[in-house]
């Protein structure tokens, strides 16, 4: 039975080093959305949502800036981002989410 514990470890050490090698810097175009209890991207070429995380604060400048009058909530817009891919989040409503998105640099937005 010990015989199974070093595979097991192995196993999530293997992991492990293939979240580490997705923690990339890409430029994505895709659909944000921002909100009370949603700042999210979905590049164009996934269906999945990432949680975005924008420390200079200004995405949700030029979110809101990009929409129109009369929009609604939730309102999703087309943006190129310059993002770095992480894993899951265990806090807040970026745990309800694949992954995170933190934003290096933004290149369009609403255009």
């Amino acid at each position: 039975m010990t015989a199974c514990n070093p595979s097991s470890n192995q196993q999530t050490e293997k992991s492990v080093t293939q979240t580490v090698n997705t923690d990339s810097i890409q430029v994505l175009h895709g659909q944000l959305i921002m909100g009370h209890e949603a700042y999210s991207f979905t590049p164009d070429t996934d269906t999945t949502a990432y949680w975005v995380v924008d420390k200079s604060d200004e995405l949700k400048k030029r979110y809101e800036t990009a929409l129109p009058s009369d929009a609604k909530p939730y309102t999703a817009i087309p943006a190129k981002l310059k993002v770095r891919i992480q894993g899951p989040s265990s806090e807040g409503f970026a745990a309800e989410y694949a992954g995170v998105m933190e934003v290096m640099g933004i290149e369009e937005v609403g255009e």
